[in-house]
């Protein structure tokens, strides 16, 4: 029989999902079992559309998988596992001086999905997407493999998890470069324009400026 069971952030198409199991430890094997069909991994549910539901199959809800693990002061690198928060990233960094290098409309999303997704921020142009801040992750497979995956191992699942929308496997836990925080003014500038051309000429001086 199946459950309704979460909803993406739009509430619709509504899915009923064969169960909803919980994964709350990274040592954790993954509970699978054939009758519950395909599995696919369930951050927060800020997704739009349906593409964190899994109609007919399982959910795996990643929400106990919130524990900062490690972070490197000097580097601004941090470890922590996939169900993280983007805004506990906030509450704790931030006033340690680290900001995330790209932050989506919404705080309320998980590091897993960030990634999965590969969101972007309003800062787009400057610092690409989520993805290029991730370091390395542990991907664990519906056949139990656990992989580490970084740009220089196993490569190919790792550039296919980014923006893979969780079809690869469930992240564990991932290695995320934050940035330092220059200082709590805002630099603002105001320029008339007349047109997107002069627009976009402005903007990439004003880029270059701030390099």
């Amino acid at each position: 029989m199946t459950q309704a069971g979460p909803e993406s952030w739009g509430r619709f198409p509504r899915a009923r999902h064969a169960a909803v199991l919980r994964v709350d430890w990274t040592h954790e094997e993954l509970p699978l079992r054939p009758e519950l069909g395909p599995y696919l991994p369930f951050g927060n549910g800020r997704s739009y559309g349906d593409s964190c539901l899994n109609d007919g199959g399982t959910l795996l809800a990643t929400a106990g998988l919130s524990r900062l693990l490690a972070f490197d002061h000097a580097t601004g690198v941090l470890r922590c596992e996939a169900g993280v928060l983007l805004g506990q990233i906030l509450e704790v960094f931030v006033p340690r001086g680290y900001f995330l290098p790209v932050s989506p409309g919404t705080k309320f999303v998980t590091v897993g999905g960030a990634i999965a997704n590969d969101v972007h921020g309003k800062n787009h142009h400057r610092r690409g997407t989520f993805g290029s801040h991730v370091r390395c992750f542990e991907l664990l497979r519906s056949n139990g493999e656990r992989l580490l995956c970084s740009s220089a191992e196993n490569t190919d699942w790792f550039h296919a998890t980014i923006g893979g929308l969780g079809l690869t496997g469930l992240i564990t836990w991932a290695e995320i470069q934050l940035f330092p925080i220059a200082s709590p003014w805002l630099t603002v500038e105001r320029i008339k324009f007349r047109s997107v051309e002069e627009f976009l000429a402005l903007s990439e001086v004003s880029n270059a400026c701030f390099e």
